[in-house]
């Protein structure tokens, strides 16, 4: 286990640059990072060192970070989220993409496989999220018009940034997180509005956040 600078602004810009969602299945495009499995050199969010065996230096204003690990990805996202349950349809991409998550949740595991496989299951988490709202009332995202083409606002989308912050980083969100996840829904609306178009920046903004770093620390 490491020990590293908390530098989540980096590690959540990469994520939501390379989330590619379509309503009903979330998914993630790509995702950079210096980290290897054990065994590779690790300077991912600022540490250093090699991952495999040994002690990990300790740096002075660091701490050390652990992330959950691969059978707690489901149960921390879906409790964090303030989801009832997951449905079949999560438990099958958990299912499917289990294997590529770090099995005991060091932070010199995290890789690009990894972190497209927690993209997947956390977009699949975030449908059942918006469905359950559409359901029983908005919580998350209060504001948005699930039937509406026209795109929520700026205020709606930042507004749910912090309610989704607060509830699965435990903070709130810097005004650039705030501000990258505006670009990312900017830079997705060149297909044109349709009858989803709330609906998919729901979609966006949610998996964007809960396959960030800062939702899988422990």
């Amino acid at each position: 286990m490491k020990n590293f600078k908390h530098k989540t602004l980096l590690v959540f810009a990469i994520v939501i640059g390379g989330v590619v969602l379509s309503v009903g299945n979330g998914c993630s495009k790509s995702f950079t990072t210096s980290s290897t499995d054990s065994g590779g050199t690790n300077t991912a969010a600022g540490g250093g060192g090699t991952g495999g065996g040994g002690e990990a230096p300790i740096i002075p204003g660091t701490k050390t970070v652990s992330l959950v690990y691969s059978k707690q990805v489901v149960d921390q996202l879906t409790a964090c989220s303030g989801l009832a349950a997951p449905s079949g349809a999560t438990m099958q991409m958990y299912e499917a993409k289990k294997g590529a998550i770090s099995t005991y949740g060091s932070a010199n595991t995290i890789t690009a496989p990894m972190m497209m496989a927690v993209a997947s299951i956390a977009g699949e988490i975030c449908n059942d999220l918006i469905a359950q709202e559409a359901a029983s009332g908005p919580r998350l995202f209060d504001g948005y018009n699930m039937a509406s083409m026209a795109a929520p606002s700026s205020q709606v989308v930042a507004d749910s940034v912090s309610r989704i912050s607060l509830s699965c980083w435990n903070r709130m969100p810097t005004q650039n997180e705030r501000d990258l996840v505006t670009m990312m829904l900017s830079a997705s609306s060149g297909t044109g509005a349709d009858a989803l178009t709330n609906r998919k920046a729901a979609l966006m903004v949610c998996t964007s956040m809960l396959s960030s770093l800062d939702a899988l620390l422990n």
